[in-house]
Protein backbone atom coordinates (compact mmCIF):
# COMPACT_ATOMS: atom_id res chain seq x y z
CA UNK A 1 0.00 0.00 0.00
CA UNK A 2 2.70 2.41 0.97
CA UNK A 3 4.07 1.75 -2.60
CA UNK A 4 0.98 2.38 -4.62
CA UNK A 5 0.48 6.12 -2.71
CA UNK A 6 3.86 6.90 -3.63
CA UNK A 7 3.28 6.30 -7.11
CA UNK A 8 0.02 7.66 -6.82
CA UNK A 9 1.42 10.93 -6.10
CA UNK A 10 4.15 10.70 -8.16
CA UNK A 11 2.21 10.34 -10.95
CA UNK A 12 -0.15 12.90 -9.91
CA UNK A 13 2.58 15.72 -9.49
CA UNK A 14 4.02 14.64 -13.04
CA UNK A 15 1.04 15.04 -14.58
CA UNK A 16 0.43 18.73 -12.82
CA UNK A 17 4.13 19.77 -14.05
CA UNK A 18 3.51 18.73 -17.47
CA UNK A 19 0.35 20.92 -17.24
CA UNK A 20 2.27 23.99 -16.35
CA UNK A 21 5.15 23.51 -18.69
CA UNK A 22 2.56 22.71 -21.62
CA UNK A 23 0.80 26.26 -20.49
CA UNK A 24 4.27 28.00 -20.26
CA UNK A 25 4.85 26.93 -23.86
CA UNK A 26 1.75 28.02 -25.04
CA UNK A 27 2.95 31.66 -23.74
CA UNK A 28 5.81 31.71 -26.25
CA UNK A 29 5.77 34.03 -28.89
CA UNK A 30 5.57 32.49 -32.27
CA UNK A 31 9.38 32.26 -33.58
CA UNK A 32 10.26 35.00 -36.19
CA UNK A 33 10.92 33.43 -39.78
CA UNK A 34 14.21 34.32 -41.63
CA UNK A 35 12.92 36.94 -44.50
CA UNK A 36 13.51 35.18 -48.05
CA UNK A 37 16.60 36.16 -50.09
CA UNK A 38 17.36 35.07 -53.48
CA UNK A 39 15.64 36.20 -56.99
CA UNK A 40 13.51 33.60 -56.15
CA UNK A 41 12.25 34.93 -52.93
CA UNK A 42 8.21 35.52 -52.67
CA UNK A 43 6.69 38.72 -51.53
CA UNK A 44 5.86 38.63 -48.12
CA UNK A 45 2.03 38.59 -47.91
CA UNK A 46 0.28 41.94 -47.18
CA UNK A 47 -1.60 42.00 -44.18
CA UNK A 48 -5.12 43.40 -43.60
CA UNK A 49 -5.40 46.96 -41.55
CA UNK A 50 -6.36 46.09 -38.59
CA UNK A 51 -9.35 47.86 -36.87
CA UNK A 52 -8.71 51.02 -35.41
CA UNK A 53 -8.24 51.36 -31.43
CA UNK A 54 -8.51 54.35 -29.20
CA UNK A 55 -5.65 56.36 -29.52
CA UNK A 56 -2.92 56.45 -26.67
CA UNK A 57 -2.90 59.04 -24.20
CA UNK A 58 -1.50 62.35 -25.32
CA UNK A 59 -0.96 63.52 -21.48
CA UNK A 60 2.08 61.71 -19.74
CA UNK A 61 1.60 60.61 -16.71
CA UNK A 62 4.49 60.87 -14.36
CA UNK A 63 7.14 61.55 -16.35
CA UNK A 64 5.81 59.05 -18.52
CA UNK A 65 6.43 59.34 -22.43
CA UNK A 66 3.74 59.38 -24.61
CA UNK A 67 3.96 56.38 -26.64
CA UNK A 68 1.47 54.84 -29.55
CA UNK A 69 0.18 51.40 -28.14
CA UNK A 70 1.27 48.70 -30.03
CA UNK A 71 -0.96 47.46 -32.62
CA UNK A 72 -2.90 50.76 -32.82
CA UNK A 73 -2.71 51.13 -37.22
CA UNK A 74 -6.07 52.83 -37.25
CA UNK A 75 -4.35 56.24 -36.60
CA UNK A 76 -1.83 58.03 -37.69
CA UNK A 77 -0.12 61.15 -36.11
CA UNK A 78 -0.57 64.40 -38.07
CA UNK A 79 2.25 65.33 -39.92
CA UNK A 80 4.35 68.14 -38.65
CA UNK A 81 6.99 70.23 -39.84
CA UNK A 82 10.36 69.75 -39.80
CA UNK A 83 12.56 70.81 -37.30
CA UNK A 84 13.98 74.82 -38.68
CA UNK A 85 17.09 73.83 -36.32
CA UNK A 86 18.93 71.07 -34.27
CA UNK A 87 17.46 72.42 -31.11
CA UNK A 88 14.15 72.27 -32.07
CA UNK A 89 11.78 69.95 -30.20
CA UNK A 90 9.04 68.63 -32.75
CA UNK A 91 8.62 65.67 -34.62
CA UNK A 92 9.90 65.39 -38.03
CA UNK A 93 8.23 65.48 -41.23
CA UNK A 94 6.71 62.28 -42.71
CA UNK A 95 8.96 60.57 -45.48
CA UNK A 96 8.11 61.78 -49.06
CA UNK A 97 5.87 58.67 -50.92
CA UNK A 98 4.34 58.05 -47.73
CA UNK A 99 1.02 56.17 -48.36
CA UNK A 100 -2.18 58.38 -46.90
CA UNK A 101 -5.17 56.78 -45.28
CA UNK A 102 -6.15 55.18 -41.78
CA UNK A 103 -4.41 52.01 -42.05
CA UNK A 104 -0.67 54.05 -42.36
CA UNK A 105 1.61 53.30 -40.16
CA UNK A 106 4.20 56.63 -39.13
CA UNK A 107 7.65 55.64 -40.20
CA UNK A 108 10.35 55.17 -37.10
CA UNK A 109 12.70 58.10 -36.41
CA UNK A 110 15.87 57.98 -38.27
CA UNK A 111 18.28 55.98 -36.08
CA UNK A 112 15.67 54.81 -34.15
CA UNK A 113 15.82 50.78 -33.24
CA UNK A 114 12.36 49.31 -33.33
CA UNK A 115 10.17 49.35 -30.18
CA UNK A 116 10.48 46.81 -27.99
CA UNK A 117 8.65 46.12 -24.69
CA UNK A 118 10.95 48.00 -21.32
CA UNK A 119 11.44 46.02 -18.57
CA UNK A 120 9.54 47.45 -15.65
CA UNK A 121 11.20 49.05 -12.86
CA UNK A 122 11.09 52.56 -13.96
CA UNK A 123 8.47 54.67 -11.98
CA UNK A 124 5.86 55.99 -15.19
CA UNK A 125 7.98 54.78 -18.00
CA UNK A 126 5.57 52.26 -20.00
CA UNK A 127 4.03 51.28 -17.27
CA UNK A 128 0.85 52.43 -16.69
CA UNK A 129 -1.78 51.03 -18.11
CA UNK A 130 -3.69 52.68 -21.41
CA UNK A 131 -7.48 53.43 -21.69
CA UNK A 132 -10.22 49.89 -21.32
CA UNK A 133 -10.08 48.01 -24.87
CA UNK A 134 -6.12 49.23 -26.02
CA UNK A 135 -4.11 46.00 -27.02
CA UNK A 136 -2.63 45.79 -23.26
CA UNK A 137 -6.39 45.02 -21.91
CA UNK A 138 -6.91 42.17 -24.81
CA UNK A 139 -3.55 40.98 -24.00
CA UNK A 140 -5.05 41.07 -20.44
CA UNK A 141 -8.46 39.42 -21.14
CA UNK A 142 -6.71 36.59 -22.86
CA UNK A 143 -3.92 35.89 -19.87
CA UNK A 144 -6.87 35.77 -17.40
CA UNK A 145 -8.12 32.49 -19.04
CA UNK A 146 -4.59 30.90 -19.68
CA UNK A 147 -4.10 27.34 -18.05
CA UNK A 148 -1.42 28.84 -15.56
CA UNK A 149 -3.65 31.82 -14.13
CA UNK A 150 -5.44 29.47 -11.01
CA UNK A 151 -1.45 28.92 -10.22
CA UNK A 152 -0.48 32.34 -10.25
CA UNK A 153 -3.66 33.30 -8.17
CA UNK A 154 -3.07 30.50 -5.77
CA UNK A 155 0.97 32.00 -5.63
CA UNK A 156 -0.49 35.47 -5.13
CA UNK A 157 -2.65 34.29 -2.11
CA UNK A 158 0.72 34.41 0.05
CA UNK A 159 2.06 37.72 -1.22
CA UNK A 160 1.47 41.15 -0.72
CA UNK A 161 -0.17 43.01 -3.83
CA UNK A 162 1.02 47.07 -3.71
CA UNK A 163 -0.91 48.84 -6.09
CA UNK A 164 0.31 51.98 -7.36
CA UNK A 165 -1.84 54.47 -9.37
CA UNK A 166 -1.48 57.90 -10.69
CA UNK A 167 -4.91 59.82 -10.19
CA UNK A 168 -8.42 58.62 -11.14
CA UNK A 169 -9.06 58.99 -14.38
CA UNK A 170 -12.49 56.85 -15.02
CA UNK A 171 -14.21 56.62 -11.25
CA UNK A 172 -16.54 54.23 -12.25
CA UNK A 173 -13.93 52.05 -13.48
CA UNK A 174 -11.84 52.04 -10.43
CA UNK A 175 -14.68 51.86 -8.27
CA UNK A 176 -15.33 48.25 -10.30
CA UNK A 177 -11.87 48.04 -9.41
CA UNK A 178 -12.56 48.04 -5.63
CA UNK A 179 -15.47 46.32 -5.16
CA UNK A 180 -13.04 43.27 -6.99
CA UNK A 181 -10.76 44.03 -3.76
CA UNK A 182 -13.47 43.65 -1.39
CA UNK A 183 -14.28 40.14 -2.89
CA UNK A 184 -10.90 38.73 -3.68
CA UNK A 185 -8.45 40.34 -1.46
CA UNK A 186 -7.79 41.80 2.23
CA UNK A 187 -7.07 45.41 1.69
CA UNK A 188 -4.84 46.86 4.07
CA UNK A 189 -3.15 49.96 5.47
CA UNK A 190 0.16 51.63 5.08
CA UNK A 191 -0.17 51.34 8.97
CA UNK A 192 -0.57 47.75 8.69
CA UNK A 193 2.18 47.03 6.68
CA UNK A 194 4.23 49.03 9.18
CA UNK A 195 3.04 47.30 12.00
CA UNK A 196 3.62 43.61 10.54
CA UNK A 197 7.72 45.06 9.81
CA UNK A 198 8.32 46.11 13.41
CA UNK A 199 7.02 42.76 14.43
CA UNK A 200 7.90 40.56 11.73
CA UNK A 201 4.41 39.38 12.01
CA UNK A 202 3.31 38.36 8.15
CA UNK A 203 0.17 40.53 6.60
CA UNK A 204 -2.84 38.10 6.16
CA UNK A 205 -3.21 36.09 3.20
CA UNK A 206 -4.42 38.22 -0.20
CA UNK A 207 -2.92 41.61 1.44
CA UNK A 208 -3.42 44.33 -0.92
CA UNK A 209 -2.24 48.41 -0.42
CA UNK A 210 -3.67 50.39 -2.72
CA UNK A 211 -1.55 53.63 -3.38
CA UNK A 212 -0.78 57.09 -5.24
CA UNK A 213 1.66 58.31 -6.60
CA UNK A 214 1.69 62.41 -7.54
CA UNK A 215 -1.73 62.35 -5.55
CA UNK A 216 -3.24 65.50 -8.34
CA UNK A 217 -6.75 66.78 -7.29
CA UNK A 218 -8.37 63.20 -8.64
CA UNK A 219 -7.51 61.35 -5.25
CA UNK A 220 -9.37 64.21 -3.20
CA UNK A 221 -12.68 64.35 -5.59
CA UNK A 222 -12.82 61.00 -7.62
CA UNK A 223 -10.67 58.06 -4.68
CA UNK A 224 -11.46 59.19 -1.62
CA UNK A 225 -15.18 58.93 -1.90
CA UNK A 226 -14.88 55.39 -3.45
CA UNK A 227 -12.64 54.36 -0.56
CA UNK A 228 -14.71 55.40 2.00
CA UNK A 229 -17.55 54.20 0.78
CA UNK A 230 -15.96 50.88 0.61
CA UNK A 231 -13.85 51.04 3.62
CA UNK A 232 -10.54 50.52 1.89
CA UNK A 233 -7.55 52.49 3.24
CA UNK A 234 -4.96 53.80 1.34
CA UNK A 235 -1.45 55.65 0.67
CA UNK A 236 -1.00 59.34 -0.98
CA UNK A 237 2.85 59.88 -2.31
CA UNK A 238 2.92 63.82 -2.90
CA UNK A 239 5.39 66.34 -3.92
CA UNK A 240 5.57 68.51 -1.74
CA UNK A 241 6.48 72.12 -3.75
CA UNK A 242 3.62 71.74 -5.80
CA UNK A 243 1.05 71.56 -2.94
CA UNK A 244 -1.04 75.18 -3.07
CA UNK A 245 -0.17 75.92 -5.93
CA UNK A 246 -1.57 76.13 -9.67
CA UNK A 247 1.52 74.40 -11.63
CA UNK A 248 1.47 71.87 -13.36
CA UNK A 249 4.21 68.24 -13.21
CA UNK A 250 6.80 69.46 -14.71
CA UNK A 251 6.53 66.17 -17.35
CA UNK A 252 3.15 67.61 -18.41
CA UNK A 253 4.70 71.22 -18.92
CA UNK A 254 7.68 69.92 -20.88
CA UNK A 255 5.27 67.67 -23.17
CA UNK A 256 3.02 70.95 -23.67
CA UNK A 257 5.93 73.48 -24.33
CA UNK A 258 7.36 71.17 -27.07
CA UNK A 259 4.47 70.84 -28.59
CA UNK A 260 4.15 74.69 -28.79
CA UNK A 261 7.77 75.53 -30.76
CA UNK A 262 9.40 75.01 -27.32
CA UNK A 263 13.14 74.42 -28.07
CA UNK A 264 16.40 73.22 -25.84
CA UNK A 265 20.33 72.94 -27.10
CA UNK A 266 20.44 69.55 -25.14
CA UNK A 267 17.29 68.31 -27.26
CA UNK A 268 18.00 67.05 -30.36
CA UNK A 269 15.09 66.43 -33.20
CA UNK A 270 12.72 63.72 -32.31
CA UNK A 271 8.71 63.45 -31.84
CA UNK A 272 7.64 65.29 -28.86
CA UNK A 273 6.64 61.96 -27.21
CA UNK A 274 10.73 61.08 -27.08
CA UNK A 275 11.27 64.16 -25.44
CA UNK A 276 10.83 62.97 -21.98
CA UNK A 277 12.53 59.94 -22.20
CA UNK A 278 15.65 62.57 -23.52
CA UNK A 279 15.05 64.72 -20.17
CA UNK A 280 14.67 61.74 -18.02
CA UNK A 281 18.30 60.94 -19.22
CA UNK A 282 20.33 63.91 -18.83
CA UNK A 283 21.91 64.93 -15.44
CA UNK A 284 19.50 67.02 -13.34
CA UNK A 285 20.77 70.19 -13.50
CA UNK A 286 20.46 69.83 -17.28
CA UNK A 287 17.03 68.91 -17.23
CA UNK A 288 16.36 71.76 -15.28
CA UNK A 289 18.49 73.86 -18.05
CA UNK A 290 16.43 72.09 -20.61
CA UNK A 291 13.00 72.39 -18.95
CA UNK A 292 14.12 76.80 -18.50
CA UNK A 293 14.79 76.95 -22.25
CA UNK A 294 11.68 75.28 -23.22
CA UNK A 295 9.54 77.70 -21.05
CA UNK A 296 11.60 80.96 -22.46
CA UNK A 297 11.06 79.76 -26.34
CA UNK A 298 7.96 78.27 -26.47
CA UNK A 299 4.61 80.19 -27.97
CA UNK A 300 2.61 79.43 -25.36
CA UNK A 301 2.39 79.04 -21.74
CA UNK A 302 0.90 75.48 -20.00
CA UNK A 303 -2.65 75.69 -18.87
CA UNK A 304 -2.34 76.30 -15.08
CA UNK A 305 -2.90 72.64 -12.89
CA UNK A 306 -5.01 72.87 -9.36
CA UNK A 307 -3.06 71.13 -6.81
CA UNK A 308 -3.79 69.95 -3.56
CA UNK A 309 -3.38 72.24 -0.59
CA UNK A 310 -2.26 71.51 2.52
CA UNK A 311 -5.98 71.32 4.38
CA UNK A 312 -6.65 68.60 1.02
CA UNK A 313 -3.67 66.88 2.58
CA UNK A 314 -4.85 66.65 6.39
CA UNK A 315 -8.70 65.78 4.75
CA UNK A 316 -7.01 62.78 2.80
CA UNK A 317 -5.55 61.72 6.25
CA UNK A 318 -8.89 61.91 8.37
CA UNK A 319 -10.89 59.91 5.47
CA UNK A 320 -8.37 56.76 5.49
CA UNK A 321 -5.45 57.83 3.17
CA UNK A 322 -2.54 57.80 4.47
CA UNK A 323 0.12 60.65 3.38
CA UNK A 324 3.71 60.17 2.33
CA UNK A 325 6.83 61.40 0.76
CA UNK A 326 7.37 61.67 -2.91
CA UNK A 327 10.32 64.19 -2.93
CA UNK A 328 9.82 68.44 -3.69
CA UNK A 329 10.09 68.31 -7.22
CA UNK A 330 9.59 65.29 -8.42
CA UNK A 331 13.48 64.51 -10.04
CA UNK A 332 15.25 61.34 -11.46
CA UNK A 333 17.38 60.60 -8.11
CA UNK A 334 19.51 58.62 -10.09
CA UNK A 335 20.83 61.91 -12.22
CA UNK A 336 21.16 63.93 -8.89
CA UNK A 337 24.31 64.42 -7.01
CA UNK A 338 23.99 63.58 -3.50
CA UNK A 339 23.36 66.90 -2.14
CA UNK A 340 20.45 67.07 -4.47
CA UNK A 341 19.01 63.89 -3.28
CA UNK A 342 19.10 64.78 0.30
CA UNK A 343 17.67 68.10 -0.59
CA UNK A 344 14.74 66.77 -2.04
CA UNK A 345 14.22 64.21 0.51
CA UNK A 346 14.70 66.51 3.22
CA UNK A 347 12.80 69.46 2.10
CA UNK A 348 9.39 67.66 1.32
CA UNK A 349 10.09 66.14 4.99
CA UNK A 350 9.79 69.18 6.60
CA UNK A 351 7.22 70.22 4.49
CA UNK A 352 5.03 67.34 5.48
CA UNK A 353 6.04 67.87 8.74
CA UNK A 354 4.63 70.85 9.01
CA UNK A 355 1.42 70.70 7.36
CA UNK A 356 0.05 67.43 8.79
CA UNK A 357 2.03 68.12 12.37
CA UNK A 358 3.64 64.65 12.52
CA UNK A 359 6.49 63.71 10.27
CA UNK A 360 5.59 60.58 7.45
CA UNK A 361 7.07 57.19 7.68
CA UNK A 362 6.54 56.29 3.80
CA UNK A 363 8.64 56.98 0.84
CA UNK A 364 8.45 56.32 -2.74
CA UNK A 365 10.96 56.70 -5.26
CA UNK A 366 10.39 59.12 -7.72
CA UNK A 367 11.77 57.64 -10.58
CA UNK A 368 10.67 53.81 -9.01
CA UNK A 369 14.30 52.52 -8.74
CA UNK A 370 15.65 51.96 -5.60
CA UNK A 371 18.66 54.54 -4.95
CA UNK A 372 20.80 53.95 -2.09
CA UNK A 373 22.22 57.25 -1.03
CA UNK A 374 18.47 58.02 -0.65
CA UNK A 375 17.65 54.90 1.75
CA UNK A 376 20.55 56.46 3.71
CA UNK A 377 18.69 60.03 3.67
CA UNK A 378 15.49 57.98 4.58
CA UNK A 379 17.02 55.88 7.94
CA UNK A 380 18.34 59.34 9.28
CA UNK A 381 15.18 60.65 8.99
CA UNK A 382 13.30 57.30 10.49
CA UNK A 383 11.17 56.51 7.33
CA UNK A 384 10.04 52.59 7.99
CA UNK A 385 8.78 52.04 4.70
CA UNK A 386 9.53 52.24 0.90
CA UNK A 387 8.54 51.67 -1.83
CA UNK A 388 9.23 51.03 -5.70
CA UNK A 389 7.59 51.05 -8.87
CA UNK A 390 8.90 47.48 -10.33
CA UNK A 391 5.78 45.70 -11.27
CA UNK A 392 5.98 43.16 -9.03
CA UNK A 393 4.48 41.34 -6.25
CA UNK A 394 6.36 41.47 -2.50
CA UNK A 395 6.47 38.91 0.46
CA UNK A 396 3.93 39.06 3.10
CA UNK A 397 6.67 40.14 5.43
CA UNK A 398 8.69 42.57 3.62
CA UNK A 399 12.17 41.46 3.94
CA UNK A 400 13.43 45.08 2.54
CA UNK A 401 10.92 47.23 4.53
CA UNK A 402 12.31 50.60 2.05
CA UNK A 403 12.43 48.26 -0.70
CA UNK A 404 8.95 46.98 -1.37
CA UNK A 405 7.85 46.45 -4.65
CA UNK A 406 4.59 47.80 -6.45
CA UNK A 407 2.31 47.06 -9.53
CA UNK A 408 1.61 49.51 -11.60
CA UNK A 409 -2.59 49.82 -12.56
CA UNK A 410 -4.53 52.62 -14.00
CA UNK A 411 -8.21 53.29 -13.11
CA UNK A 412 -9.01 52.44 -16.95
CA UNK A 413 -7.56 48.68 -16.65
CA UNK A 414 -10.19 46.34 -17.31
CA UNK A 415 -11.47 44.27 -14.58
CA UNK A 416 -10.00 41.26 -16.72
CA UNK A 417 -6.77 42.59 -17.04
CA UNK A 418 -7.25 43.62 -13.23
CA UNK A 419 -7.21 40.08 -12.60
CA UNK A 420 -4.18 39.25 -13.91
CA UNK A 421 -1.92 41.74 -12.51
CA UNK A 422 -3.09 41.08 -9.32
CA UNK A 423 -2.56 37.54 -9.37
CA UNK A 424 1.11 38.47 -10.85
CA UNK A 425 0.71 36.65 -14.20
CA UNK A 426 0.45 39.82 -16.47
CA UNK A 427 3.36 41.56 -14.85
CA UNK A 428 5.64 37.78 -15.07
CA UNK A 429 3.88 37.59 -19.29
CA UNK A 430 5.94 41.45 -19.33
CA UNK A 431 9.01 40.51 -18.20
CA UNK A 432 8.96 37.43 -20.26
CA UNK A 433 8.48 38.97 -23.10
CA UNK A 434 10.93 42.08 -22.76
CA UNK A 435 13.94 39.52 -21.95
CA UNK A 436 12.67 37.41 -25.19
CA UNK A 437 12.81 40.27 -27.64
Amino acid sequence: MPQSHSTTSTSSLTDRTRAVVTALTDLRPPPTAAPPTGPTARPAPTRPAAVPHPPAPTVPTDGQPVVTQPGNRGTRAPATRACSRPARALAPAPAPGSAPGPAARPAPAPGRPPRRPVPDGVDGVDGVDGPAGCPADARGAWLRFAPVQPLFRARAAQRLAVLAYHGVTDPRSFGAQLDRLRRLATPVSLTAVQEAVAERRPLPARSVLVTFDDADRSVLTHALPALIERDIPAAAFVISELIGTERPFWWHEADFLARHGGRARSLDCGHPSQLLRRLKAMPDPDRRRSLQELRVSADRRPPGQEQLTPADLVALREGGVAIGNHTQGHPCLGRCDDATVRAEITGAHEALTRWLGEPPIAFAYPDGGHDVRAESVLQELGYRLGFLSDHRLGPRLPSHPLQISRLQVDSTTSTRRFDTILSGLEPAYRRWRGQAA
